[in-house]
């Protein structure tokens, strides 16, 4: 009897062990749409980072978990495809593709926040379009589906306007710059990359912010509950790493460093990213916190998104935001009062803009 109580005992003890190494962490899959202009994958912000300076590999390998990077040129419907099939852990996405996996049914919690990225109106000049209110009857290129539609829409709104005002074709960042070189189109919506095509035929006459930052884009990074709930202490590792990092892109002195590595990664000139980090914008733009801005901002798209019917239901925002990873992160590494909260206008609770 004793013998076979041991044997079961060890039989036990060597399920348990099994069992523990099948659930062990192995690898951290993150899915980012690519930004790029040339051959390299590319992403900005602290995932960006993150990527180009094999920051998670170097931090995980101790562990023995890998980093397995996806990049998407068809942007966030195929993260959200992806995401749909447990293929990822983890995503950067921007507002409107995040709000559209969240009301489909994906399981994400909103971990770390990013705001204020510019949208620009690239026109032929040709097409006499000296501002959005030029529009109407034109052929415009916008990347549905992203963020870039829902900042396109407020920024028409803002003029008195709607897609239905004019012809609205959609192409992704890189056939858009194509189009309107070759003069196939009037006008082209879409991110700093457009600044390059400033000539003699092609002017940049409108910005998102042009009306308040509240029209400005917003991103974030999306973790599946299913790996939050399995693994916080990775989750938490990794968003420490991201903090740091946004809190380097926040300071002054590193704007040249920054701005030259997304340069060699991205194909877009150096000059452009020091354009978009301008250092009056650097602490708004960088925050991670999910303060009373970001919700809003958030809780506002979702609105447009169902009104638009781009999305079936609304669904509440700050249910679906986990910010104890973020605040924890600041805490760890002594960053409480690197960015201040910033209210709905995008104001630094103070009052003052920061």
């Amino acid at each position: 009897m004793i013998k076979i109580f041991i044997i079961r005992v060890v039989l036990a003890l060597f399920a348990m062990v099994s069992l523990a190494q099948a659930e062990s962490l192995h690898a951290i899959r993150i899915g980012v749409p690519d930004q790029s202009a040339g051959s390299q994958p590319f992403i900005a912000g602290p995932i960006g980072m993150a990527y180009m300076r094999h920051q998670l590999e170097a931090a995980f390998k101790p562990q023995q978990v890998t980093i397995e990077w996806q990049f998407f040129k068809s942007a966030g419907p195929a993260v959200n495809e992806a995401l749909a099939n447990r293929q990822l852990d983890f995503v950067w996405l921007g507002d409107l593709a995040a709000i559209i996996g969240k009301a489909s049914g994906l399981s994400t919690r909103l971990l770390l926040g990013s705001r204020g990225s510019e949208s620009y109106l690239a026109v032929r000049k040709s097409a006499g379009i000296k501002g959005l209110a030029d529009l109407r009857g034109k052929r415009v290129a916008v990347y549905r589906g992203t963020a870039d539609q829902l900042a396109f829409d407020r920024a028409l709104q803002s003029a008195g306007l709607n897609e239905r005002s004019m012809q609205v074709i959609n192409l992704d960042w890189n056939a858009g710059k194509a189009a309107l070189a070759a003069g196939r189109i009037d006008a082209v919506w879409g991110g700093v990359a457009l600044l390059a095509l400033r000539g003699d035929n092609i002017d940049i006459v409108a910005k998102s912010s042009d009306s308040g930052r509240r029209n400005t884009t917003q991103a974030a990074l999306l973790g599946s509950e299913a790996f939050i709930n399995a693994w916080p202490e990775a989750t938490q590792q990794l968003v420490d790493i991201l903090v740091k990092n946004a809190a380097e892109i926040s300071e002054a002195a590193s704007r040249e460093t920054w701005s030259a590595e997304m340069a060699r990664q991205s194909q877009i000139p150096q000059a452009l990213f020091l354009q978009e980090l301008r250092p009056q914008n650097l602490n708004f733009m960088t925050s991670p916190r999910a303060d009373a801005f970001l919700q809003e901002s958030l809780r506002g798209s979702v609105e447009q998104a169902e009104a638009s019917r781009l999305i079936r239901r609304a669904f509440n925002v700050e249910e679906w935001i986990e910010k104890r990873f973020v605040e924890q992160a600041l805490e760890k590494l002594h960053l409480q009062n690197r960015w201040p909260l910033y209210n709905v206008e995008g104001m630094a609770e103070t009052g003052a803009a920061d």
